[in-house]
């Protein structure tokens, strides 16, 4: 096809390398990645080299999973025209899916250069920033990005979320309002708010933010999700009303999924080698992938092949000492639900595991369109995700006692032996000799869960017992300075708490967490959503905690793990119980300094830090979800 010739009829197209890229614009925008690339391909013949071409033909690429392709087609278009700054922004795009983040910031850097007044290339540039942990430069970039373009509702948003993730509380509020004001009808925005008002509290704000953010964009799963997340803080909610709850934004999620997958090629052997899938967000140093390094160095490869399915951008050294001991890690943070998907179905996985639940940066979009034979979802959410098309829950027979739970899940339960969580320790802490060396004779309590699971019915009876012991002191770690700490303080004199008996800490690093925990007496745990890995923490850094046994799941995790430990004598039954156990470890020296000589040595020799063990017991769990979908599918 020549590059004279008149208008196409109906199109308004003259020139026949325009009505291919047209065309093949329309047909990647429906999906038909493979026919846009053809035509994209025919415009090349027309017109090698073209920029315009290029650009097309690596984003149909990259759509189609073919990165390293991708990455080659923009490099050779620089190569002809070195300064084309949509090029090394197309380039950073697909460096980021490949998970090279060093990469990409060149390439994003080389993009600002060439063209300054390209405000994209530095909202990009402050997200890989970010990821690579290099939170002022990100800062920077995004204050530039601003700059261009004042009117950026998205770059005020996303500086507004970094200060959240950064604890600058104050300032996220400041900016995420700012962002609120520009443009109003941003279900982002309301989702971001949501969240710095769970993390600082205030429950009934944050279910709000997050109604309004899903009325606003009911395609938006993250505000959903986020709803279903603010209620597991809520004690006064009944569990029924939070499974229906669940059930309701479940069926909106699947219904924006699309058709599922029907058929898979999985061979239905029940005793052959079976592919697992885990996908996760949180494969770095978070309380998921602290719990996936046992489980991952355990596995048994020759019946299991693992594969990771890694939701986020760069990593950390979790990261790296989980990453040797899985087959195959496929980054999909840049893809969308559709293609992770086809991947998954296309590497025949047999069982697909989320790690993520309703949290931050989970793939349930990719869950609805059951891209594997069989689905479970684990350790990242203590409740149910409402889908249909997850099969089972792995928890524990703590947390869910049969007949106790099973009618506030969609899912059918999976109940662990001992303990849905395997322990191991990143760093090798020494344990304080005597706490608080500086104040003899002092009894200090400590909390050092997120401020936000510290509800009100949680505080009224850490008050409870702090007028039963009038001499006794509280440690609270997680309160940053300026507004929250001002709130929090208003709600400790509102219960007749004299604020000299109180330490208000912001969250430091690990060091400074775990010789925090160390140097109190006695860890106070919150409710209704219980400390899961800091409760472990406390643990490991032999602190005393006592247990409530709650109403649902999420308000049993300390009880899981001391009842797995085999301490009965620290688990309370009612709030009252409650008090009397904590005053009694308070008063009891004796009783108090034996569990301190005890509870590391404890932990490490029991079921929850017995990793070999904690992965033959999932991975016999694994092997009985699929004989069941063997024996239950026709042959």
């Amino acid at each position: 096809m020549g590059e004279g010739g008149g208008e196409i009829e109906g199109m308004g197209v003259t020139d026949p390398f325009d009505q291919l890229i047209l065309e093949g614009n329309q047909l990647e925008d429906s999906g038909e990645v493979d026919a846009a690339l053809a035509l994209y391909r025919r415009a090349e013949v027309l017109r090698p080299a073209h920029p315009r071409v290029s650009l097309n033909v690596a984003n149909a690429l990259q759509k189609a999973g073919r990165l390293d392709e991708a990455a080659e087609t923009l490099r050779q278009a620089l190569q002809v025209t070195p300064n084309f700054a949509p090029a090394h922004f197309n380039l950073a795009a697909v460096l980021v899916a490949q998970d090279a983040l060093e990469d990409a910031e060149a390439e994003l850097r080389s993009a600002l250069q060439s063209d300054p007044g390209m405000s994209d290339a530095a909202v990009r540039l402050a997200a890989v920033l970010e990821s690579l942990g290099r939170y002022e430069e990100s800062e920077v970039e995004l204050r530039r990005a601003i700059a261009i373009h004042p009117d950026n509702a998205g770059a005020v948003l996303n500086l507004g979320a970094l200060y959240l993730r950064t604890e600058r509380i104050a300032e996220a509020e400041e900016w995420i309002d700012r962002a609120g004001a520009m443009d109003p009808g941003l279900a982002a925005v309301h989702s971001q708010r949501g969240g710095l008002y769970l993390k600082t509290g205030r429950y009934e704000e944050a279910y709000s933010a997050f109604t309004t953010g899903a009325a606003l964009d009911p395609s938006e799963i993250s505000v959903g999700s986020g709803l279903l997340f603010s209620l597991n803080f809520r004690p006064e909610i009944d569990p029924v009303a939070i499974a229906h709850e669940h059930r309701r934004i479940a069926r909106a999620i699947t219904a924006a999924g699309g058709r599922p997958f029907d058929s898979w090629q999985s061979t239905r052997d029940p005793d052959r080698r079976l592919r697992i899938g885990y996908v996760s967000g949180d494969l770095r140093q978070h309380p998921v992938g602290l719990f996936m390094r046992p489980v991952v160095s355990h596995h048994d490869h020759r019946q299991f092949e693992i594969h990771c399915f890694a939701n986020q951008t760069g990593g950390d050294p979790v990261t790296e000492s989980i990453r040797p001991f899985v087959d195959h890690w496929h980054a999909i943070s840049q893809q969308s639900d559709t293609q992770v998907a086809r991947l998954i179905h296309d590497r025949a996985i047999d069982i697909l595991v989320d790690l993520t639940g309703h949290t931050d940066r989970h793939r349930l979009g990719v869950f609805v369109r059951k891209p594997a034979p069989v689905q479970a979802t684990w350790l990242g959410y203590l409740n149910t995700t409402g889908l249909p098309a997850m099969d089972y829950r792995i928890c524990d027979r703590f947390t869910d006692p049969v007949g106790e739970s099973e009618h506030l899940h969609t899912e059918r339960l999976f109940r662990m032996p001992f303990s849905q969580w395997c322990y191991a320790p990143f760093f090798q802490l020494p344990v304080v000799d005597v706490p608080h060396a500086e104040r003899p004779g002092k009894i200090v309590f400590g909390s050092f869960n997120q401020l936000g699971k510290i509800s009100n019915a949680c505080l009224d009876l850490w008050c409870r017992i702090l007028a039963r012991l009038p001499d006794a002191e509280l440690t609270v770690f997680d309160v940053a300075e300026g507004a929250t700490r001002d709130q929090f303080s208003r709600r400790l004199v509102e219960r007749g708490i004299d604020l000299h008996r109180v330490r208000l800490r912001p969250r430091g690093n690990i060091h400074a967490y775990c010789n925090a925990i160390s140097n109190v007496d006695i860890a106070l745990d919150t409710f209704p959503y219980n400390g899961g890995t800091t409760t472990l923490d406390i643990l490991w850094m032999s602190t005393p905690i006592v247990a409530l046994r709650g109403d649902r799941g999420i308000s049993r995790s300390s009880f899981s793990i001391i009842s797995s430990l085999g301490i009965p004598e620290l688990v309370a039954c009612s709030h009252d119980e409650y008090v009397e156990i904590n005053v009694r470890l308070a008063t009891d020296q004796a009783w108090r300094g034996h569990l301190r000589a005890s509870l590391r040595q404890r932990l490490s020799e029991s079921p929850l830090m017995d990793g070999a063990r904690f992965t033959a017991d999932l991975e016999r769990g694994y092997r009985t979800m699929w004989t069941e979908y063997c024996s239950s599918r026709p042959q």
